[in-house]
Formats: structure tokens, sequence, C-alpha cells
């Protein structure tokens, strides 16, 4: 059954996400079986006339009616989203063992996609991109930045395969590390709380999940060789009364008694089970650090980072790093659509928005496309002036608006994954980098000189 709950779940979670995912558990009805009239899947006694079969079908039928109507309303909530129930149930379902097997197979998809698909539709778009794009003057006004932007970033514009295999491939890597986040908040319980009601329920899941966990550390203690603390009376030491109970556990230690008498796959098997059993959430760690650590490491290749800059600081105007290609693809969907076409919101959800974020993050080039990026300038002249025009088919004031809406999502997406980066840059570099530059010279004491 677990091992059909893991494959379920990684190929409704990876091989086909679409927007409204449903991720619902089974409505299953149990009832207690009388021994001597056993009942089938159907509800029908096993007698051994027809008459009988039919009759007491038609009973039982009559009595579940009313159960199934009221199980299908209770299970109606849960239809057409996927949020933090299903992710609790799959928690519950898989277990820690399992939930690892989802995210390594999970990772791997990742990895085929960053390191293949990915990269070759950015190293082929990065070549589309105009080398040099600066961002114009505010005395162009909104309209003359959005014609410069949609001529400037035309190639991109019309590139057949963006909206479709280039925004699918990102979507998938975006849905992957959603889930692997909203996994884990569902192991810790971290949803936001909006309601009393909500309060009420998430205090009481809480209470649940910490009590399993320590429960489950004080079970496996004596076999791990943790012993408590013990009273001592006075003239005792305490080393000595906790070397007695070490001796008096010692045939309880099971890894050692394993690795001394067991075989290779059982000594494999010994060490991993106590690994699952000391390491768990409660006691501070974190899934989703490790899964951005991994994604990051299957970014190396140059093209992500573009060449060193010219100026031995960053680059400002060239288009050859990740966060410029990001800005263009974002000024694509942020372009609004007809009336009979679908948004990007609506083709790709969040997930797209997850992945090219994630990567700009883990690059770290947040605070060069924050600075840089080609919407959120437009969106500032606009915002200063106001104008409301048709420049190339698209109105201003609602690619504006969208540019903002998207604006909001990214700054929540970075809050979050930042969050988790801190920690493990803190873990990593205690000492803190500082580059000192030259003050610039002037051109007529350059040329004294």
């Amino acid at each position: 059954m677990s091992g059909r709950a893991k494959r379920g779940i990684w190929v409704q979670g990876t091989l086909t996400p679409r927007p409204g995912l449903i991720l619902l558990p089974r409505v299953i009805t149990i009832h207690q079986q009388d021994p001597e009239h056993p009942v089938s899947p159907y509800g029908i006694f096993e007698k051994d006339t027809e008459y009988a079969q039919s009759f007491t079908g038609f009973r039982r039928e009559a009595q579940l009616q009313p159960l199934n109507i009221a199980y299908s309303h209770i299970y109606s909530s849960y239809r057409n989203f996927v949020g933090p129930p299903h992710f609790k149930t799959i928690c519950r379902l898989l277990g820690y063992q399992g939930i690892a097997v989802v995210m390594e197979e999970l990772l791997k998809i990742v990895k085929s996609l960053l390191q293949g698909t990915i990269l070759q539709y950015v190293k082929t778009l990065i070549e589309v991109m105009p080398k040099i794009c600066r961002l114009p003057r505010h005395e162009y006004g909104s309209p003359g930045i959005l014609e410069f932007f949609h001529h400037q970033l035309k190639d991109i514009i019309e590139y057949a395969e963006l909206k479709t295999d280039v925004f699918q491939s990102l979507r998938e890597v975006g849905n992957a590390i959603l889930f692997c986040l909203l996994i884990e908040q569902a192991l810790l319980l971290h949803t936001p709380v909006q309601h009393l009601l909500e309060l009420h329920m998430l205090l009481t899941s809480l209470l649940i999940l910490s009590q399993e966990e320590v429960c489950d550390l004080l079970h496996a203690a004596p076999f791990q060789n943790i012993l408590p603390r013990v009273y001592i009376k006075e003239g005792e030491r305490l080393e000595v009364r906790m070397k007695r109970l070490e001796a008096k556990y010692a045939p309880l230690h099971l890894v050692p008694l394993i690795e001394r008498l067991g075989t290779p796959q059982q000594i494999a098997i010994a060490r991993e089970g106590d690994l699952l059993t000391k390491e768990r959430l409660c006691c501070g760690l974190s899934m989703f650090e490790v899964i951005l650590t991994r994604i990051r490491s299957y970014l190396q290749d140059p093209v992500w980072r573009g060449p060193p800059p010219t100026n031995g600081v960053m680059h400002v105007d060239e288009c050859v790093e990740f966060h410029r290609l990001w800005s263009a693809m974002q000024f694509v969907y942020c372009i609004p659509v007809g009336t009979n076409e679908f948004t990007a919101e609506q083709c790709f959800g969040d997930g797209l928005n997850w992945a090219g974020c994630s990567i700009i993050v883990l690059l770290g080039q947040q605070r060069r496309f924050d600075l840089f990026d080609f919407c959120y300038h437009l969106l500032k002249v606009q915002r200063q002036d106001g104008k409301d025009e048709i420049i190339k088919n698209v109105p201003l004031k609602k690619m504006a608006d969208r540019i903002r809406k998207y604006q909001i999502l990214n700054n929540e997406v970075f809050a979050i994954l930042n969050k988790y980066m801190k920690s493990v840059e803190t873990d990593s570099s205690t000492v803190e980098h500082v580059r000192c530059f030259q003050p610039p010279i002037h051109q007529s004491l350059a040329t004294t000189c």
C-alpha cells in the first residue's frame, strides 16, 4: 500500500501537474461485519438465495445512502484545489521515509529539466536577447518606455516555443519546489491562521503531531542508548550510576548488535532506521533547505551567471545573466491577453513564478533583478505619470496592474526563499566578505598621471 501511495503521489505531483489538480483521499466507508454474514464490497450479504441477496442489498443500500450523501458533502470542501488538508494527508500516509522517496524522485526530474531542456532554452534565448538594454530615463514617459522595451524584446516576444515548452518546463520545476515546501509546512503545520476556528484546529493538530513525534523518540530511546538522567542519593556519583545503566541496557542497543551479528543488508536497514528515528523535524531540522541546496548544485553551467563583468563589480546594462532573461520573460506574460485567450496564471499557475524566483535567489541575483527589471521600471514611471494609452496593441494601464500583481507575488516568493537560504549561508560562512574598490579618477587627473 505504501509503495502504491508513493507512486500515485509522485505521478500526480510531477508527471501530470495541472491547474486544478485534485489530490483527494478516497471516501471509504468502513462498517463492522457480522462474522456469520460477511458483507461483500457492494454491501450485500452473502446468502444462498438470490431473493435474500437482493432484499438485504436493497436494505443496506437504503441505510448507506444518507451516510454517503453526508460524506460527499463533507469532502466536497476539499475539491477543486490542492492545499494543506491534502498535504497533511500525504504526510500521514507516507511518513518520513516515503516523503524522502518522493522528494528524491522530484529532484531527479528537476535536475533533468535544469540541466537539459531548460538549459538549452536558456542558451538559445540569451543569444536572442539584446546585448545591451539600458533602462530609459523617466523623461520618456511610460508610453515611450513600453514601446522601447517592446521593440528591444521583440525576438523574445515572438519566440514560438516560449509560451509552450519553456514556460511548461519552468512550471514543472516551480511545482516541484512548491510541493516540497508545502510538504514541509504540512509536517511542521506552519500554515497561516486567519480565523479562530483555524487557530484551534492548528493548535490541536500541532499538539497531536508533537505528541506523536515525542512518543516515537521516547519509545526508541532505550534502543539507541539514550538514557534519562536518574535520581542519585547522597554520596553517589552520577557517572558511576549512568555507566551501570548503560551496561544494563547495552543488549538493547540495536545498531551495534546488528553490526556484530547481522548481514550487510540488515546493517544498512538498521542504520537507516536509526537515522530516521533520530532526525525529526521537531528537533529544528528543515528539509526545504536541503532541497534548495541540491537544486543550487544543478546550476553550475556558466550560462546561468554569464561572463565576469568588465567593470569588475556587476553587469548593469548587459543582458548576459539569467535575471535579465527572466525580466524579458516576465515582460511577455505581463502583456494583457485578448478576450478569448488564457492568461499565464490560468495556464501555469504560480509554479512559473516559483521557478524563476527560485533560480534567481539560488544564483544570488535577486537584488540586481529588483533594480534592473524591465517591468518594475515601467511600473515606476507609469505610477508617476499615470498615463493610459495603447502601445503596440498593449493597454498600458492594464499591463501596469498585471506587473504590480506579479511584483507582489515575486516579493512573497523571495521572502520565503530568503528565510531558508539565509540560514544555510550563515551556517556555511561565518566571515563576512567585504570588497574594497578604488575611487574613480577624473579624466584630467588620469592624463597627468
